[in-house]
């Protein structure tokens, strides 16, 4: 399954990773990348992301390898540069500013395809920031910002 945009996650769905999370948290060593190859495609100023996914790829027994998001800008179609890829990684995951190039990645892909950040989203990060969430709060649904004028005026219910 692919995770280009969190608008593509059931509520049921959300929920799976969240207990999936909360089991992984609390068992050591588990191994459930053991032996999976993930290709990363990470510029040079993404530090705490980058690091993110590589710690846990490899936290789960994985192993990663990294590009630069440009390699993805050649002149060769991402079509055979993802057939290739799929051949040898269990998953890709990308942070690039261009979104159409991770949904055409994904399309001919037959590996997940995750997206790390585009300039249209982030939905790692938000699906990461809703589990803390959800770990402080309980229930994040009843977590409901209302923002009026300036930032001084936050009204949560």
């Amino acid at each position: 399954m692919d995770f280009l945009s969190l608008n593509e996650l059931s509520e049921r769905q959300v929920n799976e990773i969240f207990s999936l999370a909360t089991k992984i948290k609390l068992i050591d060593n588990i191994n459930v990348l053991n032996g999976k190859n993930f290709v990363l495609f990470f510029p040079e100023s993404s530090i705490r992301t980058r690091i993110t996914f590589e710690k846990g790829i490899k936290d789960l027994g994985g192993e990663s390898v990294l590009f630069p998001p440009e390699s993805l800008d050649k002149r060769e179609e991402l079509e055979d540069v993802i057939k290739y890829i799929s051949n040898w990684a269990e998953g890709v995951i990308i942070r690039h500013s261009d979104f159409s190039k991770v949904q055409e990645l994904s399309r001919h892909s037959s590996v997940p395809i995750i997206n790390a950040m585009t300039s249209e989203n982030h939905p790692c990060e938000i699906l990461s920031d809703l589990y803390s969430i959800s770990e402080k709060k309980g229930n994040y649904k009843d977590l409901v910002y209302t923002f009026v004028g300036s930032k001084s005026n936050i009204s949560r219910s």
